[in-house]
């Protein structure tokens, strides 16, 4: 998360806010940080303009869909996209290899 502005700014960064999502290089949807466990509470933080702020994420390789009712499988190796979303704010799209 940077701050690209000239100004402080002051956001929510919790768990239900932070959503990281997967999708195949087609764009099929494959799983989400959203799905079983998508976080409480929330995570105010002030960021100075130009700031950034680094957060990592577990992912077990496998499938989910929201609510995380169906079984969840291994994906394939492959090229993957993953897009994170804070609120109504959307990232660049990043590139996952998995071999």
């Amino acid at each position: 998360m940077t701050n690209v502005s000239d100004t402080e700014c002051v956001r929510d960064l919790s768990g239900p806010l932070q959503v990281f999502t997967v999708y195949t290089a087609a764009g099929a949807r494959v799983w989400s940080t959203a799905d079983c466990f998508p976080g409480t509470g929330t995570d105010i933080r002030e960021m100075p303009a130009g700031s950034s702020l680094q957060y990592n994420i577990r992912w077990s390789g496998t499938t989910s869909n929201p609510g995380c009712t169906a079984d969840r499988v291994y994906v394939p190796g492959g090229e993957y996209v993953v897009k994170v979303a804070v609120g109504k704010l959307q990232s660049t799209p990043a590139t996952l290899t998995i071999n």
